[in-house]
Order: structure tokens, then sequence, then C-alpha cells
């Protein structure tokens, strides 16, 4: 299951495991079983290192899928817009990821000092309202944008 925050952060979010624990408190407060891990790059440690990567189809909270696997997850093209919290409210807007299409790491621009840091410099994000590879990476806003975070299920 993918889903993206509720909440909007600036990018002080206390590096991945900081944003990893945002996933997971957000996904029991709404009573989804399992843990979640924020789909966020540093440029020391890639998304790709830090995920399962599974051989079943990702979805959003109403089932819609998303990919049919990881490797369908991280080819550019995804099938449906990441737009959903875990209430499965739709939440229109930016998410920081600091990843590429592919999962590795932006390497190029920064990373707000590995989300930490909610002032001074850029990060990538992406739309949750793209399917091509914008979805992970479209922009780069400064670190003390609030932006949300996509959650998958691990």
């Amino acid at each position: 299951m993918i889903f993206v925050t509720t909440g909007a952060h600036r990018a002080d979010l206390g590096g991945t495991s900081g944003a990893d624990a945002l996933c997971a408190s957000e996904a029991s407060a709404a009573g989804l079983p399992g843990e979640f891990k924020a789909w966020l790059s540093t440029i020391d440690s890639a998304v790709a290192d830090r995920m399962t990567r599974s051989s079943v189809p990702y979805v959003r909270t109403d089932g819609a899928r998303i990919a049919d696997d990881w490797d369908d997850l991280t080819d550019r093209m995804i099938q449906s817009f990441i737009n959903l919290d875990p209430s499965g409210v739709e939440r229109a807007g930016d998410v920081w990821t600091g990843t590429l299409p592919n999962g590795l790491s932006n390497m190029e621009g920064g990373d707000c000092e590995g989300f930490t840091s909610g002032t001074g410099g850029v990060a990538l994000c992406g739309s949750t309202r793209s399917i091509n590879e914008g979805w992970t990476a479209s922009r780069l806003p400064s670190c003390d944008t609030p932006l949300r975070l996509y959650c998958i299920e691990q």
C-alpha cells in the first residue's frame, strides 16, 4: 500500500528515520497494519537501498493499482496518481522525495542536509498530480517549503 501524508512538513524531517516515523504514525492513526517507510532519499541513502522491493502490486488506500511490483514502480511511469492519504482523503500537491524515478538518490541540487534542515538549500520533490517520472522527480523547492511525503508499506 502507498499513501501520501495528511500533513505537510518543511524538510527538517529528522532525516529518513524521522520521515519513516511520520509515515508509521499516520498509518497507525488510520488503522493501517504493517510497516511503512517514507519514499525519501538523501545523497548518502537511496530509497532503493532502504526499502523492500515488493514482487506484488503497490496500491493506494482505495485499492487503485500504482504499480505491478518494484520494477514497475521504478520504471519512470506509474499507473495511478498517489494522491490519497491513509484515510482515503485526496491530498494534491508536491511531496519531498530526493529520489529519481529509478529509486536512486538525486545527487544534484542538494538534500536539505539529509532532510534535517528546513532552511536554506533545495531538494527534489515529486507531484501527486503526475504518473510520469514527475511523480517522484518534478522540481527543486526550497527546504522551508511545507510538502507531504509518500509512505510505502514494506
